[in-house]
Formats: structure tokens, C-alpha cells, sequence
């Protein structure tokens, strides 16, 4: 039989969508396993951006006891939907009163952030063709680990700012935008943005957004609200997927097993969701071998049937999905730490989050007893923890320096030293600078830079300062450390001069790898305005005469070069971080540094220009 092209559930399959439909809809809030659907939730998930941008409050939701197995990390709400106003309504008023209608609004223009707030202006996109923003927008580079790079990033997409000219392409640039943040890991600005979007209801690509947040949140009472709403005027496979997983949590299982019949009949195939969702169903475990890359659906489907997450979910690079395995109980916690680390680096984790679960381990007494030993033994995830537990508990400033010392040489080597730093600050800032701890000095001046504690690095400056004139490691600790505090614009290098920098390079020409060092420092150096001597870049002339460099293309060079130029502030910034690339400044060549810092300088971006060129100095050993 053919369907006809009037009806809407046209087919078996609409039918049956239809049909189940009306069946959740009238019992989805009710009774028995529906209260599973209710989300795990704690305190509202507080991000960690720089100074400009304030995270709002959100009230928090009761929340049920976590699941077992595997130390509680509780997921963040995030919170209703605030109601937007339509794109335009028409007021009826009394006799004698008149109400104006409102103006179209656009919801491409739509933001959170003004520029009183962090917000890079209304008008950061005059100059800017449409076409070039829709084309680039999707290229962001958004698994980057660098906080000054997600920190432009959030303030690109989250401006409130008037459309750049031109035609509109077939994605609306809001979408662009939030599928962006979403992508980050930013769920609370996807929920933000969410907000102040007129027309959201309308637009499929935002409701699958905001469905995929929930899920990864652990929030299913909101997310089946949505594929409720959504199976009535949608037929695709997204949408029937998520309908009925949300039937089998609510307890209607001939619904759901319908459902499912029909999906298979038309050919999807998706294993995983169709083994979860009979788990789900039956109330019994499940084992999935491989899940490479997990959907947001998948991870909730897994969490409610107390599925063991396999080894290969950490393959995914995505942030979101990083930051749901964080908190799963169901994960194993070798997996799970390493999921926090990686995506407390991205900055999709609360650093609580991750101390946390640092805390949560559970070491045997032999571990505690040996730390730095099985530490250095099994370098990881596992061994960060480890020290992190030992620093606590120890009462000896010199054993919590020691411990110290060893996890950030330890995340050094791979590639997490600024996360590490954040994760052990509150150890790091209690130990005292004492003269017995002079040796410590040069690590926790470095440490309190990187992370902009600069209040607390004070007392180490002091006794450096104290041991100088008559100890020469303390005097060479100092001179090493005066350019990465001039960098970061710390008060201990106001009086900053020419030969400060020199006896840096005479403190450092005798270490291995120094010529590479200072060519990046006098690269930054001068992108931020601070003069070099013509003798301190003669005296590595000497040094390799080639470079095997990665650059952007160079149409990117070129208009990155015009637009600082022209202060188009919003391309400037977008071109500035497609440059830098996933590597960010840790891994730009000093010549893509240069050029970068450059241009955020010229369209008024000192400070985040500055934010760029300390994390660069510290990941390079300076």
C-alpha cells in the first residue's frame, strides 16, 4: 500500500511512531521506572574562563543517589529553557492605547555577552563577508587544550553582535555557533545561547543540540520532553532512536520493542543502541566490546543499563563526550581519570571535577606506602592521582614539594603540565617559601605564572630575591625566571630592562636546547612590543640556518595580515585561531606566534595576546 502524500505518518513506520507517540505522551510523567528519567544532577556547572566572562547563576535539582559502581562525580544541570519571544508579534491594545509590534528580530545577531562582559562588540563583524564567516566557523579548531585560545573562542561565539553582510547559506549562523560550542564541550554556553535564540523550536539542527547536551548531562527527563515533542513532526532516525529509548526508561516496553522492530525493518543498523535499549528494557546488564565513538545517546542509554564502558570510548576526542566519561560510574576509573584529565585540559571538566576523582581512587596500602616509587613506575593518569592523594595527606612541606615536583615533571613529559598545575594549586599555594625550600623556588614561581597566581608567587620571588646575593643557584633561578614574569605582566619585572634579558640568555645559553628557547622568547618578545638586542639575536645566527615549519595556507596568512589591518576584530580573531590550529601556542612555530600576537594586538586583544604567549613560553621550558 502506498501512503498518501497528505498524510504525515505516511508508511508503517509513521504509523507506529504515531501511534507510540500518544502512548508516552500520556504516560511519560507518570508513575513506575518514568522517575529513572529524572537527572542526576548537583551544584550548576561552573566553568573556569578568564576574568571577562561571568558563568550565571542556576538553581540546583534534587538529585537521587549516584549509581554504583566507581567514585561520584556528580554532572552539572543545566538548567530550563527560558521562553524567547517569537520573531515577531503583533500587540492588540485597548481603544486609545497604542502598542507598537516588535521588529523582526534575527536570531543569527542573537548573544550573551556584551562587550562590557567580555564580548568582542556588535560590530566585530563589519567588513566581514557572510560567506567567509559560515565557511570558517566549522573549521575552529575546537579540541585545542590552550585555556587563552578557548577563551577567544567563547567570546567569538558567544557576542552578541549584528550580522556580517551577505548572503545567508542553507545553515543559520546561530546553529554554526552553537553546534560550535556544543563541540567544545561548552554546554553551559549552548544552554546560554539557547536562551536568548528566537525561534529555536523551529530550527531541527539547535533542538538536536540542546537534546544531545541533555543526554550527556544525564538530564533524560528534559531530553524525552524533546523527542516527545519532536517524533510528531520529524521522521528520521535520530529522533525514533531517542523516542524509544525514552518509551523503555518509562517503562512502556511493547512500544518500545515496536519501535524497534521497525527501525530494523528499514534498515538501521546501529548494534550498540539496539543492544542498550533492550538492557534498558529488560533491567539487566549488557557488555559492549567496542564503542569507538560513542553518540550522546549512546553514553546515556549505557549509564541507565549499568553497561561497562569498554576500553576504546576514550578514543574520542570530542570534549563533551570526554567530560560524560569523566563522570560515568559506569567506567572503569583508569578510564575515567584519564577521560577527566583529558578533558579538564579542554576545558569541558570543572578542575574540582578532576581533584575529585584524584581523591576517589582506590590505592593499596603498598602505593601509599611507596608513592614516588609506583609514580615513576607507571607514569599516568594513575600516578598523577597517586601524588595528588600523597600531597595532601603529607604535613612535611618538603614531602609535599617533592610530590609536587615529581607530578609536574611527570605531566611535563606528557603534554598536561598547565592542567596538572591547576589540579595540585591548592597544595602548591600551601607550602611556605622557606629557605630550606629554596631548591623548589624555580618550579613553583613557574607553576603560579602559568596559572596566573600571581599574589602567591610574591613570597618565592622574596626569598629569591633574599638568597640572590650570596647563593648562585637562587641568583640564576631568578634571571631564568624574568622573562616568564615580564610575559605575564607580573609586578616583579616593572622595572624590566634590556639587561635583565641578557642575563637570562647568559643563565641559559649553557642548557640543552637553548638556542630553540630563546629564539621563541625574543619571538614573543617583540610580537608584544618588548625590544631585543640586535646582539642577543646575532648570538644565534650560529644555531641551524633551515626550519622544517608548519604554516597555515596562505590565503589564511594573507587575510589574516589584511584583516588586523582593517580591524575586522571577529575575522581576526577567527583567522588568529585557525592559525594556530589544535597545536595552539604550545606547538605554533615562533613565526605563526609572531604574526598571531601581532594581529589580536592591533584589533585591541593585548591581554589575550599576552595569555597566548605565556602558555607558549611555558610549554617551550622557559
Amino acid at each position: 500500500m502506498t501512503a498518501s502524500p497528505v498524510r504525515p505518518w505516511g508508511g508503517p513506520l509513521g504509523l507506529a511512531c504515531f501511534a507510540v507517540s500518544l502512548v508516552l505522551a500520556a504516560t511519560v510523567a507518570g508513575t513506575g521506572r518514568a522517575q529513572e528519567a529524572t537527572s542526576i544532577v548537583g551544584k550548576p556547572l561552573t566553568l573556569a574562563p578568564p576574568r571577562e566572562l561571568k558563568a550565571q547563576d542556576r538553581k540546583p535539582e534534587a538529585a537521587p543517589p549516584p549509581v554504583a559502581p566507581g567514585p561520584a562525580v556528580q554532572p552539572r544541570a543545566l538548567g530550563p529553557l527560558r521562553p524567547v519571544p517569537p520573531a515577531s508579534t503583533v500587540t492588540r491594545a485597548e481603544p486609545g492605547i497604542r502598542v507598537d509590534s516588535l521588529q523582526n528580530i534575527d536570531a543569527d545577531a542573537a548573544g550573551v555577552l556584551n562587550e562590557a562582559q567580555g564580548g568582542l562588540g556588535s560590530e566585530m563583524w563589519r567588513g566581514t563577508d557572510r560567506a567567509v564567516v559560515e565557511a570558517l566557523l566549522p573549521r575552529l579548531p575546537v579540541g585545542a587544550t590552550s585555556p587563552a585560545m578557548r577563551d577567544l573562542m567563547r567570546r567569538l561565539l558567544l557576542s552578541e553582535a549584528a550580522v556580517p553582510e551577505g548572503e545567508a547559506g542553507e545553515t543559520k549562523l546561530i546553529t554554526l555557533r552553537i553546534n560550535r560550542l556544543a563541540a567544545m564541550g561548552d554546554l553551559i554556553g549552548v544552554n546560554d545561547l539557547l536562551n536568548v535564540t528566537p525561534g529555536r523550536d523551529d530550527n531541527e539542527g539547535l533542538t538536536r543540540i540542546e537534546a544531545d547536551a541533555r543526554f550527556l548531562t544525564n538530564d533524560n527527563a528534559r531530553a524525552c520532553a524533546l523527542a516527545t515533542s519532536q517524533i510528531a513532526r520529524r521522521q528520521n532516525a535520530y529522533w525514533q532512536k531517542a523516542f524509544i529509548f525514552c518509551q523503555a526508561l518509562a517503562g512502556q516496553h511493547g512500544p518500545a520493542a515496536l519501535g524497534v522492530a521497525l527501525l530494523r525493518e528499514t534498515g538501521e543498523r546501529d548494534p550498540i543502541f539496539f543492544d542498550l535499549v533492550d538492557a534498558v528494557a529488560a533491567g539487566s546488564g549488557v557488555i559492549i566490546d567496542s564503542m569507538p565513538d560513542p553518540s550522546p545517546l549512546h553514553l546515556a542509554m549505557a549509564r541507565v543499563a549499568k553497561a561497562q564502558l569498554p576500553a576504546d570510548v576514550i578514543a574520542s576526542n570530542n570534549p563533551s563526550t570526554l567530560r560524560t566519561i569523566a563522570i560515568s560510574p559506569n567506567a572503569p576509573v583508569e578510564l575515567r581519570l584519564e577521560a577527566a584529565e583529558r578533558a579538564e585540559a579542554a576545558g569541558a571538566l570543572p578542575i574540582d571535577d578532576l581533584r575529585q576523582l584524584y581523591t576517589s581512587v582506590p590505592f593499596s596500602a603498598e602505593d601509599l606506602a611507596n608513592p614516588f616509587s609506583k609514580a615513576e613506575a607507571e607514569a599516568g593518569a594513575l600516578s598523577r592521582a597517586l601524588l595528588y592523594r600523597t600531597a595532601l595527606v603529607q604535613t612535611v612541606p618538603t614531602a609535599q614539594a617533592e610530590a609536587v615536583t615529581l607530578a609536574l615533571a611527570l605531566a611535563r613529559e606528557g603534554g598536561r603540565y598547565v592542567s596538572t598545575v591547576r589540579a595540585f594549586l591548592p597544595v602548591l599555594k600551601r607550602i611556605p617559601a622557606s629557605a630550606e625550600l629554596s631548591w623548589f623556588a624555580l618550579e613553583a614561581v613557574g607553576a603560579l605564572l602559568a596559572t596566573d597566581e600571581h599574589e602567591a608567587a610574591r613570597s618565592w620571588f622574596a626569598l629569591l630575591r633574599n638568597k640572590a646575593a650570596f647563593d648562585e643557584a637562587s641568583a640564576s633561578a631568578l634571571a631564568r625566571l624574568m622573562p616568564l614574569a615580564r610575559l605575564a605582566g607580573s609586578e616583579e619585572a616593572t622595572d624590566w630592562n634590556g639587561e635583565r634579558l641578557t642575563a637570562w640568555w647568559e643563565a641559559e645559553r649553557g642548557r640543552d636546547g637553548a638556542a630553540a628557547r630563546a629564539a621563541r622568547l625574543f619571538t614573543l618578545f617583540e610580537a608584544l612590543g618588548e625590544p631585543v638586542s640586535d646582539n642577543l639575536w646575532e648570538a644565534l645566527l650560529t644555531g641551524p640556518q633551515r626550519a622544517t615549519v608548519v604554516m597555515p595556507g596562505p590565503a589564511l596568512w594573507y587575510r589574516l595580515e589584511e584583516a588586523a589591518r582593517d580591524a575586522r576584530k571577529g575575522e581576526t580573531v577567527l583567522l588568529s585561531l585557525l592559525a594556530l590550529g589544535d597545536g595552539g601556542p604550545t606547538q605554533a612555530d615562533p613565526i605563526v606566534l609572531r604574526r598571531v600576537l601581532g594581529a589580536l594586538g592591533a584589533v585591541g586583544l593585548e591581554a589575550p595576546a599576552r595569555a597566548l604567549a605565556v602558555e607558549a613560553a611555558v610549554a617551550a621550558g622557559l
